[in-house]
């Protein structure tokens, strides 16, 4: 079995550069392992499904994860969406039992961090886990056609809410651009997304 080959992007590393800056608190290798967490989750499902992993690419809107597998179907689609948040979940059960028995402020710190990753990435839109185990669903029952429909109207509308929401807290808490910056990310996936033809027989996570 040939190995997945690794690609990196200059946005990616423009990303980090951004994130490295602004992180006062030190946040950035918790987040590093809760990106790490999910992704392993999504990888260990593709795997357990008989699928191959061709490529992990890491771009400014993300890892995207490139795969084959005969048989999987939607159905597997939607495991292997929903296995990344699960994967969070899980670490943030096991830092928040670590910061109980070692009293570690960082422990509590990751399983916050992950706990929100497994929250945001269950939002219902296209390039986030929970769009794509939408997809998946509808285009098991309802045919790809309405599902692509439904993911491209209901992604749109989210995270223009997401975007004014997002304004919102920036002004009224004082500068407060996290969920600004994430609308703005969510945002640059949904138009270049929109922009080529989006293949589900080979999912990009």
């Amino acid at each position: 079995m040939q190995p997945a080959r690794i690609t990196i992007s200059g946005g990616f590393i423009t990303l980090i550069a951004i994130l490295y800056l602004f992180d006062a608190n030190n946040l950035l290798p918790l987040l590093a392992i809760t990106a790490l967490a999910h992704e392993l989750g999504h990888v260990l499902l593709i795997w357990a499904l008989g699928g191959r992993v061709l490529r992990l690419h890491l771009g400014l809107v993300g890892l995207c994860i490139d795969y084959e597998g005969q048989g999987i179907g939607y159905l597997g689609e939607v495991a292997i969406a929903l296995a990344g948040p699960l994967a969070n979940l899980a670490l943030a059960y096991g830092a928040s039992l670590w910061g109980r028995h070692t009293g570690g402020e960082t422990a509590f710190f990751l399983a916050g961090i992950s706990l929100g990753a497994a929250v945001f990435n269950l939002l219902p839109i296209g390039q986030l886990d929970g769009g794509r185990g939408l997809y998946g669903i509808l285009a098991y029952t309802l045919g790809p056609a309405v599902a692509g429909r439904v993911d491209r109207v209901l992604g749109g509308v989210l995270i223009v809410a997401l975007f004014a929401a997002g304004l919102t807290l920036f002004f009224w808490s004082g500068w407060n651009f996290t969920l600004l910056t994430a609308a703005i990310w969510l945002l640059i996936g949904y138009c270049k997304s929109r922009g080529s033809a989006v293949q589900y027989a080979v999912t990009h996570f």
